[in-house]
């Protein structure tokens, strides 16, 4: 039986998977890396403060209880190591090679996390097994109030974050459980109850950060992309051409335009009707992405108006070579719904600094350029093909 049926929702245990976090797209995973790292910026100076408090609270107890001090003189260096981490990553965001070093930042931090809670808490299991220290239960609980400290901080790491929790907090218990008395016994217990919320809590907190992510992409995707072929709206098309003008502006790497109109569009619209006419823009959407190189940018402005990005381009010559490519691939017949269809279109180029200066000026220059094609005739230009007829 279908337990979302049963019980007529998806309860956190029952109907649904809690620790499976959402699928991050490809588009949004360095955003959700600098989003990681970000918060790991804010928190982790706090983490280095809270490790050098517990290792001098722990010296401070070892030496009143008459501890040897070859047990507990590595917490001294340990400690100055945390302060000299704590002021290298408080600078690290002025460093020349901050920028773009996402990924490799969060890996070193969370094998550093892993690794030091992994070792104090051998070490933990070590005092509570031999009977170290006079007062055990100050070792362990100091060090599951660490670990939950870093598992807090580091939350948007989800695996860094669960793992801390298991090797900082579980090997202690188990030794509590089974080196110590009564009053240790449910100490343990209590410590392994505390790392199971604080688990959940983690990944519930990591699947809600990236959901947000995820919603704020799917928002931003709609509202810059054409709901029918997928391509990217005029608005996202009109932010491609300014960045491209401003990069001009900065490098002088010049780009082109390419305007292109499908010639006879209304006749199929007329005649097979619109959904046969959206299903030909689709397919020409399709052929123009499939004909654009990778550094090329093709958006639909509207209607049978396509827009085609060239970065690079400083002569008219380049420009018509890429609107003939374009084309090209008007060349075959389309099948739809059975309607074998002849798609053509006309084209109008324009040069950054040749024919305008800026988005506005280019749109209209190669709007010009376009009508001007359509009036001298469609079949007589170069960039033009068959007119869109129906074969069958």
């Amino acid at each position: 039986m279908n337990i979302t049926a049963l019980f007529g929702k998806k309860w956190p245990l029952l109907g649904q998977a809690p620790w499976l976090s959402p699928k991050i797209p490809s588009e949004i995973q360095s955003s959700v890396e600098d989003m990681q790292l970000r918060r790991a910026m804010t928190h982790v100076p706090m983490l280095y403060l809270v490790a050098i408090f517990n290792l001098l609270a722990v010296m401070i107890l070892s030496a009143h209880e008459g501890v040897a001090i070859i047990y507990y003189a590595w917490m001294g260096i340990f400690a100055l190591a945390c302060l000299v981490r704590m002021i290298m990553w408080v600078r690290l965001p002025d460093h020349k090679e901050f920028r773009g070093s996402s990924r490799k930042l969060l890996r070193n931090l969370s094998l550093l996390s892993v690794g030091i809670v992994t070792f104090l808490s051998l070490w933990s299991v070590f005092v509570v097994a031999t009977d170290a220290f006079e007062n055990q239960i100050f070792i362990p609980m100091s060090l599951v109030f660490g670990s939950t400290c870093i598992a807090h901080c580091l939350a948007c790491i989800k695996r860094a974050a669960v793992t801390v929790l298991i090797v900082g907090v579980l090997p202690s218990a188990f030794a509590m459980i089974l080196f110590g008395g009564f009053d240790e016994l449910m100490m343990g217990w209590s410590m392994i109850t505390i790392a199971l919320l604080m688990i959940r809590f983690v990944i519930d907190s990591y699947n809600q950060i990236i959901s947000g992510l995820i919603m704020r992409h799917t928002i931003w995707k709609q509202a810059h992309s054409d709901a029918l072929t997928g391509l990217a709206n005029r608005r996202a098309m009109m932010n491609h051409l300014l960045l491209a003008e401003q990069s001009f502006a900065s490098t002088g790497i010049g780009f082109a335009v390419a305007l292109i109109d499908l010639n006879h569009f209304k006749d199929v619209n007329d005649t097979l009707g619109h959904d046969i006419g959206d299903h030909l823009l689709v397919e020409v959407a399709d052929r123009l992405t499939k004909s654009c190189a990778d550094d090329e940018i093709v958006g639909r402005l509207g209607g049978d108006e396509f827009l085609i990005l060239i970065p690079g381009v400083t002569e008219r010559e380049h420009a018509a070579a890429r609107a003939a490519a374009f084309l090209s691939g008007f060349a075959r017949p389309a099948n739809i719904n059975g309607h074998v269809l002849r798609p053509s279109a006309s084209v109008g180029i324009a040069v950054q600094a040749l024919d305008g200066d800026g988005a506005e000026q280019l749109l209209k220059a190669a709007d010009t350029a376009l009508y001007e094609m359509k009036r001298s005739g469609r079949d007589r230009n170069l960039f033009v093909t068959q007119p869109l007829r129906k074969l069958a």
